[in-house]
Order: structure tokens, then C-alpha cells, then sequence
């Protein structure tokens, strides 16, 4: 008795970490993305900012269907959806050839010629 109470125990505990390890992987991917293509230069600054809006919505959305104590399937959906939609923003936005170029908006290396000390234009 006692080895199948264990057995649950730990099949509970396993699967719940898993389920909350998973929650947060999502949302890092969109979040680096974003970030990426601010520092590549793909995405505007403008763009960059409505992307992160949009986000902050949707995990504003999952609270609110969290906060009743469960989460439904329509809901479930409709968080998958937003989801879904907010990564084809992503992947739209980055492709769209609007560049943000100049004016230190991602970090300049030494090596760049328009960084203000050590660039080739100083020298």
C-alpha cells in the first residue's frame, strides 16, 4: 500500500513539474524573439513595442481565466490562438524589411564603424 501511495506521489509530482517547466517555454521563445529582432536590427522600435503590448495582453488574458480556478477548453483555445497568432506577428514583423539602422537603438561593438570612440571614422 504504502509503495503505491509513493508511486502517485511521485508520478503527481513529476507531472506537475513538467506541466509548470513547459508553461514558462513558450513565452521565453516569444519574448527572445522580439528581442532578437530588436537586436538585429529587423524590428522597428515601434514594432518592437506592439509586439510587447500584444504579449502583455495575452499573459493579462491567461491571469484573468486563471483566476476563477481552472481554465476551460474554449479558453485553452482561444489562449492558443492568441498565441498563435502573436508568433506570426513575430515572424511578420521580423521579415518585413522595416530596418532600424543608426543611432545606437542595439548596441554598437568596438569594431563598428559608426561607434563613437572606437570606430573607423576617428581614427
Amino acid at each position: 500500500m504504502k509503495k503505491v501511495l509513493l508511486l502517485c506521489a511521485l508520478c503527481m509530482t513529476f507531472g506537475l513539474a513538467s506541466d509548470a517547466l513547459g508553461q514558462g517555454r513558450y513565452n521565453r521563445n516569444e519574448r527572445q524573439a522580439i528581442r532578437r529582432g530588436v537586436r538585429t536590427g529587423q524590428l522597428t522600435r515601434d514594432e518592437a513595442r506592439a509586439l510587447r503590448e500584444r504579449r502583455r495582453q495575452i499573459r493579462q488574458e491567461r491571469r484573468v481565466y486563471r483566476s476563477d480556478g481552472t481554465v476551460t477548453r474554449a479558453e485553452r483555445r482561444d489562449l492558443r490562438s492568441d498565441r498563435r497568432a502573436l508568433r506570426r506577428s513575430i515572424r511578420r514583423e521580423r521579415r518585413d524589411d522595416d530596418r532600424r539602422r543608426g543611432n545606437g537603438y542595439y548596441r554598437r561593438g568596438a569594431g563598428s564603424p559608426s561607434h563613437p570612440v572606437f570606430g573607423r571614422r576617428n581614427r
